[in-house]
């Protein structure tokens, strides 16, 4: 699995209105294509004077598509968020690729 996070950094004054739009807008729009799974949008716990710190995290199933995603796809909808959300929002994004994947299962009592 490959993962795309992007790590936004929001002013305190647009932060409703941006992740309205991130939950409404902007996540189904980077999922649309299929290249992309599954998103998980988290919100980073640090108190910041400047403004409220989130990830959003993309799955695609291999490299190819999400090589393929980036290439195709992401310019046109980051330039959308860019354009309505600058200069009150900063980001910048990592490609990860998962190494390992380990699961705690509970069992039951004897």
């Amino acid at each position: 699995m490959y993962i795309y996070n992007i790590t936004f950094n929001v002013d305190h004054d647009i932060e409703k209105a941006w992740l309205d739009y991130i939950q409404n807008s902007f996540v189904p729009k980077m999922l649309k294509s299929g290249l992309l799974r599954q998103a998980v949008t988290s919100k980073i716990m640090v108190d910041e004077a400047q403004g409220q710190s989130y990830a959003i995290q993309f799955m695609a199933e291999n490299q190819a598509d999400l090589k393929s995603f980036i290439e195709k796809e992401l310019a046109p909808i980051l330039h959308q968020l860019y354009l309505k959300f600058s200069p009150k929002m900063v980001y910048f994004a990592t490609e990860l690729a998962v190494i390992d994947q380990q699961q705690h299962h509970i069992t039951g009592q004897s």
